[in-house]
């Protein structure tokens, strides 16, 4: 199935780089207990916007991460807006931001009395990052050398790097996926960003692992379609 589907996605992404696709995980989350869950991220098209979900839930405990952006064939994905969402044993939680490129600031609607953040062009969401990545791979563009994105409440920049390739198992297939890394100027044992993106998956995601400190949240695909 995936051998077709793969080849149904790549003949749309050629005229419109902002293909539709579903990709499954075994999610791994810890947030002071640790939670194992099915994880869905779907990219949909609505018009002349597109809505990248990640969504996951467990026994006692759900998250679901939400963009809305913006597609242009040469600039690649703009963020409008971004919310997260986590209930864990009945208490929830989430932040909502919406991008105001015009003003060049985001708003927190969560915390509609605090100051505006000012955000650099290029800003991304913790969703739309890996989307930007995926268009500047195919289209043969060069990657960043660094990342300002949202994190928690405020922005973060990291420096990315790239470590060669790597096969990597999981449910869905062997993939040999470029390896990546998010990192803090000052770096720190106890906290790291990796992901592993699969060209022949037109570079989605085939594993993630965050850690912060006693915080982590691992992803491995189990299916792509």
């Amino acid at each position: 199935m995936r051998c077709i589907t793969l080849g149904l996605c790549m003949l749309i992404s050629v005229s419109s780089w902002a293909a539709s696709y579903e990709a499954r995980y075994a999610m791994r989350w810890s947030v002071g207990i640790t939670l194992e869950a099915d994880a869905v991220e779907r990219l949909t098209e609505d018009g002349d916007r597109h809505q990248i979900e990640l969504s996951a839930e467990a026994g006692i405990g759900s998250a679901t991460e939400t963009t809305h952006l913006l597609f242009d064939p040469e600039t690649g994905w703009t963020p409008l807006d971004y919310s997260y969402t986590q209930s864990v044993l009945g208490r929830t939680t989430g932040r909502h931001f919406r991008f105001n490129w015009n003003k060049g600031t985001a708003t927190r609607l969560h915390e509609p009395d605090t100051a505006e953040l000012v955000i650099p062009a290029g800003t991304l969401d913790p969703l739309g990052f890996r989307l930007q990545l995926a268009h500047r791979l195919r289209t043969e563009q060069p990657l960043p050398a660094q990342i300002t994105m949202l994190d928690g409440n405020d922005l973060k920049t990291r420096q990315l790097k790239r470590h060669g390739s790597e096969m990597i198992e999981t449910p869905a297939g062997s993939f040999n996926a470029l390896k990546f890394s998010l990192e803090d100027d000052a770096p720190s044992p106890d906290r790291s960003f990796f992901f592993w993106l699969a060209p022949e998956l037109d570079y989605q995601l085939v594993k993630l692992d965050k850690r912060d400190k006693k915080r982590r949240l691992a992803l491995t695909l189990t299916s792509y379609q």
